[in-house]
């Protein structure tokens, strides 16, 4: 995963983070203001703070930039060391904007009730193993304050034998990681403690991009409740 990443980024890190916008800075600069902008629907109007916000999965910092014109603290974590050395050099210039190499694993190095938003985009349908992003599920939980909210980003795919099939002897590598069902995300999410806030399953368009139909897409946004954090609270003693 790490060296993958890592080679990725080498070659062309713009491009492995916005495929459709790496023609140039500005380019990649726009393409960031318009995808922060669609993570925030209907987050906004539900954060009780702006104080701090995690990315899991933050490349070179292109959403953590417009960011911290919303956030006092940004903080972006990714597995690959070269991403996280071009971020902090990228955007040097924003003292409130912190990059953290990761393992990924599915650890965050963050104490608990750190955050007021938890989000990642286009980040875990690298990830080849649901485990490592059920755990980035119950990481988001631990790291959030009480009533944070956190959003992900997934490729979903059908309920259903022939579906499940398909996903089961699809090879699975750090480019072309895993799906889900929304029963699956839905059941994750409930399970780290979260309450359900919105959830979409937006299916594929009917085109084809380079002889391949575009996956499916699960949005899923999600608050750590009072009664939330109390549970997991008597869980763990």
């Amino acid at each position: 995963m790490k060296s993958d990443w890592d080679v990725r980024a080498e070659e062309n890190a713009h491009k492995a983070i916005a495929c459709d916008d790496a023609q140039n800075e500005a380019a990649f600069r726009e393409s960031g203001e318009r995808d922060a902008k669609l993570l925030l629907e209907g987050v906004s109007e539900i954060l009780e703070g702006h104080q701090s916000v995690l990315e899991i999965g933050c490349g070179t910092g292109r959403l953590l930039e417009p960011l911290s014109r919303r956030f006092q603290q940004v903080f972006g974590v990714d597995v690959s060391g070269e991403m996280v050395r071009r971020g902090r050099e990228r955007l040097a210039h924003l003292s409130q904007v912190h990059f953290f190499e990761i393992d990924g694993l599915g650890k965050l190095p963050f104490e608990d009730e750190n955050f007021d938003f938890c989000f990642s985009y286009i980040t875990f349908h690298h990830i080849p193993m649901k485990s490592v992003v059920r755990s980035y599920i119950k990481e988001s939980h631990r790291v959030l304050k009480i009533g944070g909210i956190a959003r992900w980003h997934f490729f979903g795919r059908p309920a259903g034998i022939l579906a499940s099939i398909r996903e089961s002897v699809t090879h699975k590598d750090t480019w072309r990681g895993c799906k889900f069902t929304l029963a699956e995300i839905e059941g994750a999410v409930r399970a780290a403690g979260f309450e359900i806030v919105d959830a979409q399953y937006v299916p594929a368009k009917s085109w084809r991009l380079f002889g391949k139909t575009p996956p499916d897409i699960i949005w899923m946004t999600a608050r750590k409740s009072r009664k939330s954090a109390r549970s997991g609270s008597l869980s763990a003693k």
